[in-house]
């Protein structure tokens, strides 16, 4: 039904928390960066100082054919999106332990199908990507303040759900000094397409989910500022707000802002660099003008058709003795190669900038900037991830468990024992050792190791596999080690050699 909208309506749909305000911007264009694809370059491409409208738009020929500007050649290598899938697979890269939970919710948290692990593998992302995210719980409203038997609930999958709330779908909010949220507004935007015979839309709404209720304001269709209709539901919960914060809530610069900044610097220069070789592939042309000239007056054609002529090679240039040879105006070899030079630092920056990044996350001293990727570094960093995520499940599980006291408990446990490796120089380094005179024990560890390196690279294998090869490793019959000396010599005494006849 309508509503009059008074001064509260008008409040709650304007407002906005100093945070949110100040982040939203940034955070959009982080968010875009993450997802790549045209949304980023339509965003973030820079337009050059100087350049034509039809060098950046694109136009139409005299004949009718368009043709593409830089706008629309350019595009993104999604190397935001890399890094944080890199992570993800990393702190993912041993499933959560999670005993306890009935399959049925591990393989539907969400009630649109998507797991547990999936869930949480989203909250990692947004924590890489803006800092900061929110896990709401919420449930079907028949059933959880009304006498219904537990069957029932199961059968019709009664229960509370999670999702996964974007920092920009959260835009108020409220903890009073204990920490303890007191109420959050989000906003969103319901499709609505019931009827097949009508044309779809989106309506947005904000809700407000205080102690005990939570109330949802409609806006008008086509109207992002008039609240035309409220709705106030009860909720179980009189003493928490059923939502979870993951991260830190904060209006300062995130480190992944620096991430995407160098990251639009290669797109640009991607883009002018691609510029550069398509000219190249299709230069300006640049002919006397006394061949114009001549093949106008020669062949009795108009000056469109002469261009044409010159350009297509169909027909000899002519030239008199003191005419120009024609040639193109185009960027030389040595112009495009700095290019590419500078685009290559540019990457290997952005990923020393993404170590240095993770790095901040945990309390440990950074040395230098050239341990950016340093082992124990990346370990602190991806425990104090797991920590993050596994206190977030909990609080989630919490929550809904205080919301439907029939919703099982269980104890998260992320792993801990991460493993960054760069699998040549690791591979070089065992390699290297395994051919150093050693005791038994220690070269079948090092066999082992190399096994265990193997494994991270392929396929996985089956258990009846690993058993089998670990089974060869442990038989293998290794030489019992002979004197430094005697080992050592012939190498150094070869290797000489070697060296001796080269020179």
């Amino acid at each position: 039904m309508p509503y009059q909208q008074d001064q509260s309506i008008k409040t709650i749909s304007e407002r906005y928390n100093e945070i949110y305000s100040g982040r939203a911007e940034q955070i959009s264009i982080n968010l875009l960066g993450w997802k790549g694809g045209r949304p980023y370059v339509e965003e973030r491409l820079s337009r050059f100082p100087g350049e034509s409208n039809t060098d950046w738009d694109g136009g139409t020929r005299k004949d009718g054919t368009a043709f593409t500007g830089r706008k629309d050649q350019a595009h993104v290598i999604p190397y935001l999106g890399r890094i944080v899938n890199k992570i993800n697979q990393h702190v993912f890269s041993e499933p959560p332990v999670r005993d306890g939970i009935p399959e049925d919710i591990e393989n539907d948290i969400s009630n649109n199908g998507k797991s547990i692990n999936e869930l949480m593998t989203e909250v990692n992302s947004y924590y890489s990507v803006c800092k900061w995210c929110w896990i709401g719980i919420d449930a079907p409203t028949v059933g959880i303040d009304t006498e219904i038997s537990q069957e029932e609930k199961e059968r019709q999958k009664i229960r509370p759900y999670w999702s996964v709330y974007s920092p920009l779908s959260v835009v108020d909010w409220y903890f009073n000094e204990s920490g303890e949220l007191q109420w959050i507004l989000t906003e969103g935007y319901d499709y609505v397409a019931e009827n097949p015979y009508t044309k779809p839309y989106n309506q947005k709404y904000r809700k407000l989910w205080e102690f005990g209720q939570v109330t949802k304001y409609k806006y008008k269709i086509n109207d992002d500022e008039t609240v035309e209709d409220v709705e106030v539901t009860p909720l179980s919960l009189k003493n928490t707000i059923p939502f979870v914060l993951v991260g830190d809530l904060s209006a300062e610069p995130y480190d992944f802002d620096n991430l995407e900044s160098i990251n639009r610097t290669i797109m640009d220069l991607e883009s002018c660099n691609r510029q550069n070789f398509y000219n190249s592939c299709f230069p300006q042309m640049k002919v006397a003008v006394s061949v114009l000239d001549t093949v106008m007056q020669k062949f009795e054609v108009n000056a469109d058709q002469a261009t044409q002529m010159i350009m297509g090679f169909n027909y000899p240039i002519l030239m008199s003795e003191n005419d120009k040879e024609p040639g193109f105006i185009m960027p030389d070899a040595d112009a495009i190669g700095t290019m590419r030079e500078e685009l290559l630092k540019l990457r290997k920056e952005l990923f020393d900038s993404t170590g240095l990044m993770m790095q901040k996350e945990t309390k440990q001293v950074e040395s230098a900037e050239a341990k950016g990727w340093d082992w124990l570094d990346i370990q602190a960093v991806l425990k104090q991830r797991a920590r993050i995520l596994s206190e977030a499940e909990r609080k989630a599980i919490e929550i809904s468990n205080e919301w439907d006291p029939a919703f099982p408990v269980w104890e998260p446990d992320y792993n801990t024992n991460f493993e960054v490796v760069n699998f040549k120089f690791d591979m070089e380094a065992l390699i290297l050792a395994a051919n150093l005179p050693l005791p038994k024990d220690l070269s079948l560890y090092i066999y082992e190791r190399i096994f265990e390196l193997l494994k991270k690279q392929g396929k996985d294998i089956t258990e009846e596999q690993e058993k089998a090869i670990n089974e060869a490793i442990k038989n293998y019959k290794v030489e019992e080690v002979k004197e430094v000396k005697e080992v050592v010599e012939p190498v150094v005494k070869n290797n000489l050699l070697n060296e001796l006849s080269v020179k």
